[in-house]
């Protein structure tokens, strides 16, 4: 999520860039921030908290949200919700001087990148203590997503979460002698055929169009970081095999020429130009690209991701230091229960529930029958098994650095061994002590 590709591409048409971030700067190393704190139950709710979302006061959203205060309010006689926004940049230095100044709100908007930097200063409740029905009321995959390595706890509820689809260009695949009913399934899979559509139109067209990143990595079976989360190690042998794969069919021209510099398009740009039959989106990809180009999205079918998909997730979190754990409690889970949560997906397109009750709404469980209906079932059915693999110590400068250093593989200049070797040293540079 540190990186600004798919997240921001996605957010851009509904949240404003939400959930871009960076990832340094909020300090601290006490570890396990309120994982001892278990909040009283019992008696009413009472007095006031602050709530604070990132990037969504704005004619979209705004109505939904003085809605779900007014009713929290209403059931709750006596209760003041003090809503309020933060821009979408410069979120992080916000959120970093709310923690250092004991400013930071009751409940609290964080991706889990920002939640962890927060739980190692000490600032959050540890949710699993405090909701005895956690993990039946959220998704797993989501609730992961907020624990941490060397940490005990869950510290943030998942709010709106997305993850990867297969979408591929079937008129494409057809004129260069593919079958849109024999989709790859497998990396493997997936060169093979994009070797069958680069001979078929002499070079013209391509299947796959982007480099390997650390999604490649963690499908290879290989793990970011130690057990303890002390240290990267992702300089394996089954890391070093997939890099040379993407190496061989980059040499092989199966990807553009262009793919590893500045003048690289991206990936779903060029689907869009139609020279790529094969790009990556949220559930609705269909329904948006329909919109913008309605003869494209005729001609797209979806598959589920190759892999693990990649889990995006946005969520609630409880301050360790609020005067009034109790409210503050009871309205994260309020903000985030079933009912609210599917109200605000249906604002926030393209997103998915985070809650498990969502899994029996015929939207998410039963396809209409359309690829665009398959892509939403598709989507929720991927998160039982989508992971956010970015370790939460992982910065935009770590990425930018793997990056080079595989493009100086794939070009040749040195072996993928030398390059996630760098990688790693650097990145564990980068972590500090």
């Amino acid at each position: 999520m540190r990186s600004r590709n798919r997240w921001v591409s996605v957010v851009a048409a509904t949240a404003a860039a939400v959930l871009a971030l960076s990832a340094c700067g909020l300090g601290g190393n006490s570890g396990g921030g309120g994982a001892n704190q278990v909040v009283p139950s019992g008696g009413p709710l009472k007095g006031e908290i602050t709530y604070q979302t990132w990037s969504l006061k704005n004619d979209k959203f705004t109505p939904y949200f003085t809605a779900l205060i007014k009713a929290f309010q209403a059931q709750h006689p006596g209760t003041k919700i003090n809503w309020i926004d933060q821009p979408g940049d410069g979120y992080e230095a916000k959120v970093s001087s709310q923690v250092s100044s004991g400013s930071l709100p009751d409940v609290v908007n964080l991706p889990p990148e920002f939640a962890y930097q927060v739980v190692q200063a000490g600032g959050l409740l540890d949710l699993s203590k405090n909701i005895p029905t956690l993990t039946q009321d959220y998704v797993k995959s989501g609730l992961n997503a907020y624990t941490y390595p060397g940490v005990s706890g869950t510290y943030g509820l998942p709010w709106y979460l997305g993850t990867d689809v297969n979408f591929w260009n079937t008129a494409l695949l057809q004129k260069d002698g593919l079958n849109p009913a024999n989709l790859p399934k497998t990396f493997d899979e997936l060169v093979a055929q994009a070797k069958i559509m680069h001979d078929k139109s002499g070079g013209r067209d391509y299947l796959m169009s982007r480099p390997p990143g650390i999604l490649d990595i963690y499908n290879s079976g290989t793990a970011m970081m130690s057990a303890d989360g002390k240290k990267f190690v992702f300089n394996t042998p089954a890391a070093e095999a997939i890099v040379d794969k993407y190496t061989a069919a980059f040499k092989a021209g199966y990807l553009p020429a262009d793919v590893l510099t500045k003048s690289y398009e991206g990936n779903s740009a060029l689907f869009v130009k139609q020279v790529v039959g094969w790009t990556t989106g949220t559930g609705n990809y269909i329904q948006g690209t329909a919109q913008t180009n309605p003869t494209l999205a005729k001609q797209i079918i979806p598959s589920p991701a190759i892999g693990t998909p990649p889990l995006y997730v946005q969520g609630i979190s409880v301050s360790a230091k609020s005067k009034n754990l109790p409210l503050a409690l009871a309205f994260a889970q309020f903000s985030t229960n079933n009912d609210n949560q599917v109200n605000f997906i249906k604002l926030a397109q393209g997103f998915l529930p985070g809650t498990t009750a969502a899994g029996s709404s015929p939207v998410y469980s039963k396809s209409d029958g359309t690829p665009q209906g398959d892509a939403a079932v598709i989507a929720y059915a991927s998160l039982k098994t989508a992971v956010n693999v970015k370790p939460a110590a992982w910065t935009d400068a770590m990425d930018t650095y793997l990056a080079q250093q595989i493009a100086l593989a794939m070009t040749g200049k040195q072996t993928s061994k030398q390059a996630l070797d760098n990688a790693v040293a650097k990145s564990n540079q980068l972590l500090g002590p």
